[in-house]
């Protein structure tokens, strides 16, 4: 439990009400109780005098009669407070009795490994790293310090994984890439012999999978965030603080830039330049080789920049009348011919 005065010095906030208000859990502006804390951003501050909540996270303004925290950017100061008060809780340290782990391996001791984990030789789990039950780690394989591997995550011979990575349920890391080569009579499979890196603070949701590449490496830079359901085929660059949204596939060998967005269901191509801060909409089609500047948004299959998109938008909507004053300009046409021949 913490009062307010101790979150808003966390959040590097100001308070406004009751220092000692205490504190111990999270909710919405909604639904929040006695003792919680909320975040109004500034469409919803008009909502602060009716919330439940102890304590608001709210932009500047002025809020008589309530205990409030004001902050530059009320969603951050949230997660970062929500964090702080209600710490994911960490199984024990050691290894489970019904875990497997070879005798070359190297597990830090205050790591905990789960029953039926197998850990191959010359594997690495690092110094406060949780790996869940049924897990899979291969032989060679680093997995960092202060790590999180959910139920069930397989990890290749060779993958390596950053520091506080938060790898969820279902994962697979480094299988090999989809390549193939025809012969005129079948598919020759290239062999898969790269690796594949995953960089520190990432987060890869659940049932996503990264190849390993066919010749280097398939990279995952370092704060990259991968939804739920997503595919990174081999040799893929991701750069560091990429947002990759749920059920997208990126094919061999694109280059995502940093900072850059991709929305859900997205399908992007072989050989593609997402560049730094570019923004791909939801149910986006890039088209194999195909550039996306920065700081554009692009938006449709194929992709195109949003501003064309709203203006071809436009204009079709606009078909249906274009068409009514098309047939009535053929029947004045008409009407006219036939006065002529007349």
């Amino acid at each position: 439990m913490k009062t307010a005065q101790e979150i808003a010095e966390y959040v590097g906030g100001t308070l406004e009400g009751d220092p000692r208000q205490q504190i111990h859990g999270v909710g919405s502006l909604e639904h929040a109780g006695p003792g919680m804390l909320a975040y109004a951003e500034a469409a919803y501050v008009d909502r602060v005098p009716a919330t439940g909540a102890s304590c608001v996270l709210v932009p500047a303004g002025d809020h008589p009669g309530r205990t409030v925290i004001l902050v530059d950017n009320p969603r951050l100061a949230f997660a970062r407070a929500a964090q702080w008060l209600a710490p994911a809780e960490a199984p024990q340290s050691g290894v489970h009795p019904e875990a497997l782990v070879h005798e070359d391996a190297a597990v830090a001791p205050d790591a905990a490994i789960g029953a039926w984990t197998l850990i191959e030789h010359g594997a690495h789990v690092g110094a406060r790293t949780v790996v869940y039950p049924g897990c899979y780690v291969g032989a060679g394989s680093r997995i960092g310090d202060d790590c999180v591997v959910f139920p069930h995550v397989v990890i290749y011979p060779g993958v390596t994984v950053g520091d506080r990575a938060v790898i969820h349920a279902g994962v697979v890391l480094g299988a090999d890439g989809f390549g193939f080569v025809s012969d005129g009579a079948r598919h020759v499979k290239v062999p898969q012999v790269g690796r594949a890196e995953i960089g520190s603070d990432v987060e890869i949701g659940a049932n996503s999978c990264v190849d390993r590449a066919a010749l280097d490496a398939t990279a995952v830079g370092d704060g990259v965030k991968i939804d739920n359901l997503c595919q990174i085929g081999h040799n893929v660059q991701v750069g560091a603080h990429a947002i990759i949204s749920a059920q997208t596939g990126v094919a061999g060998s694109t280059r995502i830039g940093g900072r850059s967005t991709i929305g859900g269901q997205v399908g992007i191509g072989d050989h593609c330049r997402i560049e730094e801060g570019a923004i791909v909409g939801s149910g986006g089609g890039i088209p194999s080789r195909k550039r996306v500047p920065g700081g554009v948004v692009y938006w449709g299959t194929p992709a195109r920049p949003l501003s064309d998109v709203k203006l071809q938008q436009a204009h079709v909507s606009r078909l249906p009348k274009m068409a009514e004053e098309l047939k009535q300009l053929r029947d004045e046409v008409q009407a006219l011919r036939n006065r002529l021949d007349d």
